[in-house]
This record gives C-alpha cells, structure tokens and sequence, in this order.
C-alpha cells in the first residue's frame, strides 16, 4: 500500500467471503429451508452484506441476515481450531448503547435471525441460526464465561475476551485452542431456539445408479453457471437439543459397539433416530454414530440386525419413569417387534 500500512484483509478473504456467501442458499435449501431470495450488498470495495428471505421449517417468513466467520481458506489462517464472526465493525458508544443500536438497526429492516456460517471454500462446516432476540443475550453470556475463565486462569494466559474483538462485539461457534473455551461456545449452541444447522437432516434426491451399456459422453453431463432453482420440501421436526445432548455424551466417538472410529470434533458426528425421527425424537432413541455406521444402519441389508443392537444400547438413557410406564403399558411391545414394523 502506498501509505506502508497492511490491509485489513488480502485479496484471499474476499475472494473466501464471496465463494461461502455461493454455498448458503443451496446449504440451507437441502436442510428444509425454501422460497429462498438471496440478496446482497457491496460493502466497502470488496466486501459484501448478505440477507436471505426464506420460509423456515413450519411454514413461516423469516429474514436471515448472515455472518461470515474468519475464513479458513487462506495460508495465512490460524489451525482450523476455532471459529469466530464479527458482529459490526466497530461499536458506537459503550457497548449496551451499541448494541442496543445495533439490533434496532436490524429489527428496522426486517430481520427476523442471525445465521453464522463457518465454510471452507468447498462447503459449510458450521452453521448456526439464532432468532435475532437471542443475540445480545448470547453475545453477553459469551463475554461473561469468557471473563470468568480469564479471571481464573484456565485459559492459559489469555487476555482477550472472546466477546470484544478490540471495538467490534464477536459470537464464537468453535473454539479448541484450550479446553475451558469449550465453556464459551456452550453458551451459543445450548441457547433455546438456537438451530445447529449441521445436524438437520439434509435432503437429497435419490440418485440413479443403472448404468447404461451405450458408451456415454460424460462431458456432455452437467453444465457451467447452473440457475438457481426454489425447492420445497418438509421432514418430521426435531429439537436441537437432543441432538447436541447426544453428541455430547458420545465422548469416545462412535456409539455402535465394535466401531473404532474415535473422531468427535465438530460436525464429524451424526445423530441416528433408531426408530425413526417420526416415532421419537428422544436422546434414548439416539445414537451418535461416525458417517460409515449411520449408512449402514439406514442402508445395509443388516440394517434391523444393526439397529436392534443400537437400540439396546441406547436404551440405558432412558430415564426410569418411561421405563415404568413402558412396563405397565399393555400395549407396550420389545423393542425387536417395532423395529421389525
């Protein structure tokens, strides 16, 4: 630069911006979001703001307005170990003036929730919807857990709060650097109404495998610049929470016994419904599973066999009054007979 100073951000980070901001629309179509209208704003030379009109899982309205996290994609990115989104600029004022301007600005316009997005130039890895009364709340608690963990020195000689990111309020999706901050970003992810959109259920046309006998010119197949299309689609509802209580539990990695499959970091994980979603949406009817075992319990031809052991396992969650009234039930049946239905 001709001043001798660094630019804030290199050509990378907005190249990275623009190339997530092209994965949101088709990310959030294939979780059950439709009527999309995605719109966007230049912002300074490079940047872009970005807010999408869509009709949420229940049928209604909503106005999402998204932020980006610090992209991954550059050389220059730290370990890809936490992730983090600014939620302005900058504040004016104190921070309660701040932000209490700032979220007024937003219900102005029309904005109905956040959405943070952590993506990689190839896909999104984390994903975050939070109705827009939840922010300030948030964003205040993240600052307290992070100032107590300081105070107390179990963040290893960190100063920084998470929350003040010099003048600019920041919301943490991930962050492993040390293991108290896992404390922060609790905060978020537990927060009532907030939606861990990497563990809705992702819908996807059933692909044809048939192979024909003609030779084929598969370069003829797809195309470039492909149009944007409005889907719809609906599933059974699902409460975040017991998805996350699930993966949380599942210390070890995957819960199928016999697997060795240890990963657990974030979005590794699947949640499977033994019985389906339809029957029970309930943490003893879960079973966080590695991405192998859960197409094999859906797909494999041993999928009952599979799935009955799954269910046996995970029936030491369920708390006892269900068991009592399960026992007393006369209509309650063992478990291989539902799974056989």
């Amino acid at each position: 630069m001709a001043d001798g100073k660094r630019a804030f951000r290199g050509v990378e980070s907005f190249e990275a911006e623009a190339l997530t901001r092209d994965l949101i629309s088709p990310f959030l179509e294939a979780r059950g979001l439709s009527d999309l209208d995605d719109h966007r704003d230049r912002v300074g030379k490079d940047g872009q703001s970005q807010i999408i009109k869509a009709t949420d899982f229940d049928g209604h309205p909503i106005c999402i307005r998204v932020k980006i996290c610090w992209t991954w994609a550059n050389n220059r990115a730290p370990k890809r170990n936490y992730s983090a989104s600014q939620l302005a600029a900058r504040m004016h004022g104190d921070w309660v003036t701040g932000f209490d301007s700032l979220m007024e600005r937003q219900k102005k316009a029309g904005i109905t929730h956040y959405l943070i997005v952590q993506g990689d130039d190839t896909s999104i890895q984390l994903g975050a919807l939070i109705p827009i009364a939840a922010v300030r709340p948030i964003w205040e608690q993240q600052r307290e857990v992070s100032q107590r963990l300081i105070d107390a020195g179990k963040l290893k000689g960190q100063k920084k709060n998470h929350a003040e990111n010099g003048g600019s309020p920041t919301l943490y999706l991930m962050d492993l650097r040390r293991a108290a901050a896992k404390e922060v970003t609790d905060v978020l992810w537990d927060w009532p109404g907030v939606i861990d959109l990497m563990r809705m259920q992702v819908t996807v046309a059933p692909a044809d495998d048939s192979v024909d006998d003609m030779p084929v010119d598969y370069s003829m197949y797809g195309s470039d610049k492909a149009p944007r299309v409005k889907t719809q689609s609906s599933g059974v509802k699902r409460d975040p929470r017991v998805r996350r209580a699930v993966v949380r539990r599942a210390t070890e990695g995957c819960e199928r016994q016999g697997c060795e499959d240890t990963r657990t970091y974030p979005g590794f994980l699947d949640v499977h419904h033994i019985l389906g979603a339809g029957k029970s949406d309930r943490v003893w009817n879960c079973v966080a599973l590695c991405p192998n075992c859960h197409r094999e319990a859906h797909y494999s031809p041993e999928a009952d066999r599979i799935n009955a052991a799954l269910y046996e396992y995970a029936k030491q969650f369920e708390p006892s009054y269900v068991k009592l009234a399960q026992r007393d039930s006369s209509e309650a049946k063992p478990a291989a007979v539902i799974l056989q239905r």
